[in-house]
């Protein structure tokens, strides 16, 4: 009696099919299993914040006038540029906001937006300097707010980036792509950030230097 073999055998369409065109079907198969993991993410959001540097101490040497003359610099720099780049600013946070966006590349935008604003002259003039945070994720939503590790981790970036950049993780420079006109990315690593046992690999958006900007240009 024949032994009966235990091997899978590949499916119908793969063995009446010339090697190369199985292979491509195969690859085929794996791309399709890629765009519904893909499908599969659409659920996360990108979480912005700003911060302005040194507030505090700008209130305590220029008192209540100069907070809100610097406060108001900021709404007007901030506010709009999230709505023009379509996200929604959930609250204010102190001397800051929090935004949030579906699109990673949208919140980007928004942040080189917000930078040039801010660097501006009337951000100039006010003593404006601002500080982003980004993060993309699943947070939790409550009522018109959000709760969770994504918002916390964005929270934590916006302490940590440099008065003039924005500092995002990894996911959302992977998700954003080139870097919007006028700023370019640059690795920072992974800061000890508070509260986070492994803090993620991030990325500094900052403004671009003459030098760069021609370099971008040929490039296209």
């Amino acid at each position: 009696m024949r032994a009966v073999s235990k091997r899978p055998r590949a499916p119908r369409i793969l063995r009446a099919t010339p090697l190369a065109l199985a292979t491509r079907l195969l690859d085929l198969g794996t791309a399709h299993r890629t765009i519904l993991e893909r499908f599969a993410q659409r659920g996360a959001i990108t979480i912005l914040f700003t911060d302005i540097a040194n507030f505090t101490a700008m209130t305590e040497s220029g008192g209540e006038k100069a907070a809100i003359k610097v406060l108001d610099a900021h709404d007007r720099a901030v506010i709009p540029t999230v709505a023009r780049n379509r996200g929604r600013v959930v609250k204010n946070v102190g001397d800051g906001i929090m935004a949030v966006f579906r699109d990673p590349s949208d919140a980007v935008a928004a942040a080189a937006d917000i930078m040039k604003m801010a660097g501006g002259e009337g951000g100039k003039k006010a003593g404006l300097r601002l500080r982003i945070g980004l993060d993309a994720g699943r947070p939790t939503r409550r009522g018109e707010d959000y709760i969770g590790h994504t918002v916390n981790l964005a929270a934590r970036l916006v302490k940590r980036a440099r008065p003039g950049e924005a500092l995002v993780t990894e996911a959302v420079h992977k998700s954003a792509g080139e870097a919007p006109d006028g700023t370019v990315w640059r690795e920072r690593g992974r800061p000890a950030l508070k509260g986070v046992a492994k803090p993620p690999r991030t990325w500094r958006l900052v403004p671009a230097k003459p030098s760069e900007k021609k370099a971008k240009a040929a490039a296209r």
